[in-house]
């Protein structure tokens, strides 16, 4: 898939607000099921989009009031499916981003903030970048073949 040039198979733009995260699950669900993912890789695609979206909607529009839409765009190939996740919230300082380890994580009495650990986990590929009109896009990408390169 050459970036830029594909089409969505999905385009969806919803309300910022965690009311929204059912739909957008059914919808992530659906596409993954009708091009062929197997249910165990479905869940996990699932998981990786909701944490996604719910991060946007709890961190990202934290201050911002009323929150923006969370738009969703998923674009399929022979390869993979791909899930944008753009928002016109706060900036997410991704470089300095370091998973938690477990389990002192729960041992230090950590409730939260396992989001992008379960993300990296769940999905092959993921990149974040701030796009030219200053809202944030988390590309999540799973392979048909499990291939994996995911990095923070």
């Amino acid at each position: 898939m050459a970036e830029g040039t594909e089409t969505p198979v999905v385009h969806i733009s919803v309300p910022g607000h965690t009311k929204s995260l059912a739909l957008l699950r059914k919808i992530v669900t659906h596409v993954a099921t009708i091009v062929g993912f197997p249910d165990h890789e479905v869940d996990k695609i699932e998981i990786a989009v909701d944490e996604a979206c719910t991060n946007a909607m709890e961190h990202a529009y934290r201050t911002l009031t009323p929150p923006p839409p969370v738009i969703l765009n998923i674009h399929t190939s022979e390869d993979a499916l791909t899930v944008d996740i753009i928002d016109q919230g706060k900036a997410f300082d991704f470089e300095s981003y370091i998973p938690p380890r477990f389990p002192d994580h729960w041992d230090a009495g950590h409730t939260r903030g396992v989001g992008l650990y379960l993300i990296l986990h769940c999905m092959d590929d993921m990149s974040y970048e701030q796009l030219e009109d200053n809202s944030n896009r988390l590309r999540l990408v799973k392979h048909r073949n499990g291939a994996c390169s995911a990095s923070a």
